[in-house]
């Protein structure tokens, strides 16, 4: 057990991974069971946070409404229920979770303000701040917090994946919540301050449909910086600060996020002042436009995000190992590169690049090769038509950031090594309903998060990855998986890794497109963004967002 908890330290260290009591009066322990006074990291050092001057001594305005650019409508307001990409930006401010991740991916306290494993690594305790109170005034408790995760696992809603070792839950008090562990497991802390794992009310959602009833609807509660106000589709979501709010008090009075279904579009409106804060990345073409620009200040960051291509493992073409690496050789990644990659990276490995502990680089994916994939088609026992096509099929793809010009770039690309892709354009609620939830299609194109720590893949292959939408499914995958969440060695953890990377190069489970990089565009006199102040604020989070006084 010694060894497990400091593979905990280790990992802490790699991952940042801040287990921060804020009552300089109290003893905390860390994750790695150092007990000291004040603020501790995981490490057991000794670190604190001024937010005395965090505007860096420049005066700033007083409340006011921030306008953020908003790229679709949230599918509901349940921030747990669905993966939802719109709902995100918004859910940062309305909602917290126990811990959470600010833009360089350390996790720091949200409601819960410290926490340590016991000895054997199998309990896990949360000490949760006093005094929270949701948005209609009723009181926070470790209740809630143990019904939001009892119902995410009972209801296999979509991070139900993160929680796969949690055995029980139980509140011995009111602002203690104990999880008992089925196994050792150096991936919970991180994976608790990502996607889906919001808490919710359980006074407003117990026995209430989840998607439908007024919490997810018309009128959200959470205990977060800022409050609902109002929705209209197409046009935008109003947010108002919490008066209550138990941290920091918000700057913002009001939060508009205005809804531009259309990247550039919304990018127009930023350089026109229309809206204060694009809340996303600039759009691929634009990216440098703005360097050298006295009215702007840009931010540029290659993020474990990634662009990929994924298949249906039961559709009859595609469960074939010989056309998804006949897909993987046609693909022009460094054409995509050139055309819609902007900051970010040709993908090259099975894993992102900025996991450098574990990148095996004896795995690389493979140069184009357009003849090769011909012969693996002709190899699998297709015969090319008179139009020279082995496989006619249709590829979903929902309405996002550069999807559109992707895909057709892909189409033009598999078309050369015999492949006929016919481009269905939807929509993200019809794509989650056809692709996500049915699994009704052959080929379609994702992008995303891929976690704070290198388990974060998981969710993608593992057998029951919440976004392994395709069913792919390898025994020995799950394994590796499941060994690497208790290895108390990096050394081995990396092995497991490794050959993960191996079966990946192998068995082609996706297509990795880009390494997904960013600039994020903020007008010179709005300060106190989420890349001004990484160490206080998540990514979408807007708490501290300010106007600079004239």
């Amino acid at each position: 057990m010694k060894r497990f908890l400091a593979m905990v330290l280790t990992l802490a260290m790699l991952l940042s991974l801040a287990a921060c009591g804020s009552d300089s009066n109290t003893e905390t322990t860390s994750a790695a069971g150092n007990s000291t006074a004040g603020e501790t990291n995981a490490a057991g050092e000794t670190s604190s946070v001024d937010t005395s001057d965090i505007y860096g001594g420049v005066a700033v305005q007083e409340g006011g409404t921030f306008v953020i650019g908003a790229t679709g409508d949230p599918q509901s307001f349940n921030p747990d229920y669905l993966s939802d990409d719109y709902l995100w930006p918004i859910a940062q401010n309305m909602f917290n979770r126990l811990v959470k991740l600010t833009t360089d991916d350390t996790v720091i306290p949200d409601l819960a303000e410290s926490w340590e494993f016991s000895d054997d690594g199998l309990t896990l305790t949360f000490h949760l701040r006093e005094g929270v109170k949701w948005h209609d005034g009723v009181d926070f408790t470790s209740a809630d917090v143990k019904w939001t995760y009892d119902t995410i696992i009972a209801e296999s809603w979509n991070r139900s994946s993160s929680l796969e070792s949690v055995e029980s839950i139980e509140c011995p008090d009111d602002n203690t919540v104990v999880f008992h562990l089925k196994s050792a497991d150096i991936t919970i802390i991180p994976k608790l301050g990502w996607y889906g794992l919001f808490i919710l009310p359980q006074h407003l959602y117990e026995g209430q449909d989840p998607a439908t009833c007024e919490a997810a609807t018309t009128n959200p509660v959470g205990t977060g910086p800022f409050k609902f106000e109002s929705y209209e589709t197409g046009v935008g979501v109003t947010l108002v600060k919490n008066e209550d709010f138990w941290g920091d008090e918000p700057n913002p009075d009001e939060l508009i996020f205005a809804i531009y279904t259309d990247q550039d579009t919304l990018y127009q409106a930023f350089l026109n002042g229309e809206v204060d804060v694009m809340g996303t990345s600039l759009p691929s073409a634009n990216v440098g436009e703005l360097d050298n620009d006295d009215n702007y200040r840009v931010f540029t960051q290659l993020a474990q995000n990634r662009t990929y291509i994924t298949f249906n493992f039961d559709d009859p073409d595609f469960s074939k190992v010989e056309v998804r690496r006949a897909v993987e050789l046609a693909v022009d990644r460094q054409g995509i590169f050139d055309r819609v990659g902007g900051a970010g990276a040709v993908a090259e490995y099975y894993v992102s690049p900025l996991q450098t502990d574990y990148l095996d680089e004896n795995y690389k994916i493979p140069d184009r090769n357009v003849e090769e994939a011909r012969a693996l088609l002709e190899s699998a026992g297709y015969t090319a038509d008179a139009d020279g096509y082995y496989i006619h099929t249709t590829m979903d793809v929902f309405e996002s950031g550069n999807f559109a010009n992707i895909a057709q770039i892909v189409k033009a690309n598999l078309a050369e090594a015999g492949i006929d892709i016919t481009i269905n354009m939807m929509e993200m609620s019809a794509w989650t309903e056809k692709v996500q939830q049915n699994k009704n299609f052959s080929v379609s194109m994702l992008a995303g998060y891929q976690g704070p720590d290198i388990s974060g893949l998981a969710g993608r292959i593992q057998s029951d990855g919440a976004t392994n939408i395709g069913g792919y499914s390898n025994e020995r995958i799950d394994e590796l998986f499941a060994l690497s969440n208790v290895e108390t060695d990096i050394t081995q953890r990396a092995a497991y890794y490794s050959e993960i990377q191996q079966i990946m190069s192998e068995e082609v489970p996706m297509v990795f497109l880009l390494d997904n990089g960013g600039q994020y565009a903020f007008p010179s006199n709005v300060l106190g963004s989420p890349y001004d102040l990484p160490e206080l604020a998540a990514s979408s989070e807007y708490t501290y967002l300010a106007f600079a006084a004239e």
